[in-house]
């Protein structure tokens, strides 16, 4: 895995220690999050033709760090209300962004919440924020 990052020019950005430490404080959020990993090879879990774009089983992706790229992780939950109520749509971005700021974590706001990375691509800019 070393020699294809180093052959590819990803730049590594978090290691284990920071993994580790942010997963714990994600498990901490008050609602399931959805995460979504591309590793280095560009594979995806959950797999592209899969019938859940997104998983709330973080414990799939835990401990396989060097492999990971980036993880996307859908900020936004839906809340049922019951059959007659259109459902409470509740966001989590700031507690995820907060989260990050405190691992010192590189990561930018998508469509649908927070990619965290892990590398980045050398010569290709990343629209890495850096909040306070």
């Amino acid at each position: 895995m070393k020699s294809f990052v180093a052959e590819n020019n990803f730049i590594p950005v978090m290691n284990n220690t920071k993994w580790n430490e942010l997963f714990d404080l994600l498990n901490q959020v008050d609602d399931l999050i959805s995460f979504r990993v591309t590793y280095v090879d560009q594979t995806t879990w959950p797999e592209p033709d899969s019938s859940f774009t997104y998983t709330s089983e973080l414990a799939q992706i835990w401990g396989n760090f060097l492999a990971i790229e980036f993880i996307d992780i859908s900020a936004k939950i839906s809340h049922l209300q019951g059959a007659l109520l259109k459902p409470v749509a509740v966001d989590h971005i700031d507690k995820i962004i907060n989260i990050c700021n405190s691992k010192l974590a590189k990561f930018s706001i998508t469509d649908d919440g927070i990619r965290i990375y892990g590398y980045l691509r050398h010569g290709l800019g990343a629209n890495v924020h850096n909040y306070t």
